[in-house]
């Protein structure tokens, strides 16, 4: 099966990986970097030219690492759990696990990434002066590296979501009126703005400059702040409509039995087609021991069907990822879609009081939000 991410390890317990369309923006660094270089320095050998270009540019996404290790770090902190960070064709993004409870929480994690940024540049523009006396190609690779992490921090401070200076505009106006909502409604209204202005930008270059891909590479970059300014304030609105939600308003309670001793042609033909269900507990309405759906029936040879029971296939009940009835509606979303879950367990202690399934956990939702709204 194709992943589109690459885990590379973890870091304090958070998950570093890259998506396939960072390969597209590595590589087109590393040819427009080091096109640049052996032009700006006719003189260096080849050599020179591409260990500098692969240093360069390996430094350049370390450095990118390190602005959503510094967001993640102190997120942690401050009591709120980081899952993964992935980098990607638009630089990285940390994946915290739930939104800030306070103004002062979402204004110290906004604004560690362009601090961490900040050092960076100051770190490398310093060590470009020492360098310089061991090797030109070193201290050109420092410079360049000092001047774009001082981009990347200047540009991440537009106060425009999904920008950190958009989270940090958020959480002022959040401070200064007391109203989360307000903070948000402000932040995505800036990022549309950021990213209009990109828009037009874009367009000039084209135009103006003659330069069509750098104007191009400018205007998707702008559809995307706006796709993820706009796609934020739907999750934020739908978030703050299912506040108060939980597992035992949404899980139902009549359980899809079967027999432990029901063989699996049976339970497939007689339960699962019959009565459209991708899955059944295992047991009966005393005890449940376990879930079988319909993966683990297709890992089983069709020949072995008859003879093989559905215990024999299915995961017990204590390995099972499950929810207790307070869980909220966010975090049961939240777990479903980590974990590519079709359903999900409602437990109290180790006692299966209902299940909630993808398909019915949305439409009921959509319910809830109709009746709130």
């Amino acid at each position: 099966m194709f992943r589109s991410v690459l885990v590379l390890g973890y870091i304090r317990g958070i998950r570093i990986e890259i998506h396939v369309s960072w390969l597209i923006i590595f590589v087109l660094l590393l040819a427009s970097l080091g096109t640049g270089l052996s032009q700006a320095y006719p003189d260096w050998s080849i050599t020179a030219v591409v260990i500098t270009t692969v240093l360069t540019v390996l430094l350049f996404f370390a450095s990118i690492l390190a602005h959503e290790l510094g967001h993640s770090v102190v997120a942690i902190r401050r009591g709120i759990p980081v899952r993964a960070i992935t980098l990607f064709i638009f630089g990285g993004m940390a994946q915290i696990s739930r939104d800030s409870e306070s103004a002062d929480d979402e204004f110290w994690i906004a604004i560690a990434g362009p601090a961490v940024s900040f050092a960076l540049a100051a770190g490398f523009l310093m060590l470009s002066l020492p360098a310089a006396q061991i090797s030109e190609p070193l201290s050109v690779a420092m410079s360049w590296l000092g001047l774009i992490n001082l981009i990347v921090a200047i540009f991440n401070l537009i106060p425009g979501f999904p920008l950190d200076g958009g989270r940090v505009f958020r959480a002022l106006v959040w401070k200064f009126t007391g109203d989360a909502a307000r903070g948000m409604r402000a932040a995505v209204m800036g990022g549309r703005l950021v990213a209009y202005a990109l828009f037009a930008v874009g367009l000039w270059i084209m135009l103006a400059m003659n330069n069509l891909l750098g104007g191009l590479w400018i205007m998707i970059i702008a559809w995307f702040l706006l796709n993820m300014a706009e796609a934020s304030g739907r999750d934020y609105g739908m978030r703050e409509r299912l506040r108060g939600l939980c597992a035992r308003d949404l899980a139902d309670r009549n359980l899809p039995l079967v027999s432990p001793s029901t063989p699996v042609d049976e339970w497939v033909h007689d339960h699962m087609l019959a009565g459209g269900l991708r899955a059944h507990f295992i047991g009966d309405r005393n005890k449940v021991v376990g879930l079988a759906t319909l993966s683990d029936a297709r890992k089983l040879p069709r020949e072995q069907w008859p003879q093989t029971t559905v215990a024999d296939i299915m995961t017990p009940v204590g390995k099972l990822v499950r929810v207790s009835p307070d869980s909220s509606a966010e975090d049961i979303l939240r777990l479903i879609n980590e974990h590519s879950l079709n359903q999900v367990p409602v437990m109290d202690d180790d006692r299966v009081i209902g299940w909630i399934d993808r398909r019915r956990l949305l439409g009921t939702i959509e319910l809830h939000l109709e009746l709130k709204a």
